[in-house]
């Protein structure tokens, strides 16, 4: 019984892998920050907004059944959480935070037709979420993290979270 325990474990652990990278396959993110700031320096940070903005003429976007901003900001203070900052009240803050989305569901892109390999024009709705960390004294930003993908449009809310959640962490850990 324990040769096929760690057997099991092998096995499960590659099928989630494979699930959550197609499940993430488009997502790109990237993080950058200033050479000059140490940001291990900074030990508190609190909210300033947010802001959403969406190119949708002919009204195809469905919002999502959950509060997706929430669940942004959820995730961003976990990460910050992790990396020993506190969250503390606007005067006493030495971070500024605040994350922007859009979606713009008229983007184009190229698509692969499956039946010949060809690249053809299309419409590919896009996201993107930017999340911005400003020096409260100074008003520089010291870091931003940036994710763009796809819009998938039948997704359901548990893969929706899931793109979520791999985008903050992916930007927090890069």
């Amino acid at each position: 019984m324990k040769k096929i325990y760690p057997l099991t474990l092998l096995f499960l652990t590659i099928l989630i892998s494979a699930c959550s990278s197609s499940l993430t396959k488009d997502i790109e993110v990237e993080a950058a920050s200033d050479p000059k700031v140490n940001l291990k320096a900074y030990k508190t940070y609190a909210w300033i907004g947010s802001a959403a903005v969406l190119n949708d003429p002919e009204g195809k976007w469905q919002p999502a059944a959950f509060d997706i901003s929430s669940d942004i900001k959820f995730l961003i203070d976990r990460e910050l959480r992790n990396k020993d900052l506190s969250e503390v009240r606007d005067e006493d803050a030495e971070i500024a935070m605040s994350f922007f989305t859009g979606v713009d569901m008229e983007a184009q892109g190229l698509k692969t037709d499956p039946n010949t390999n060809v690249e053809i024009p299309a419409n590919i709705p896009k996201a993107a979420l930017i999340v911005v960390a400003l020096d409260v004294q100074t008003g520089y930003v010291i870091w931003i993290g940036v994710a763009t993908g796809n819009v998938n449009e039948n997704a359901s809310v548990a893969t929706t979270k899931a793109r979520i959640d791999y985008a903050i962490t992916e930007m927090f850990n890069q």
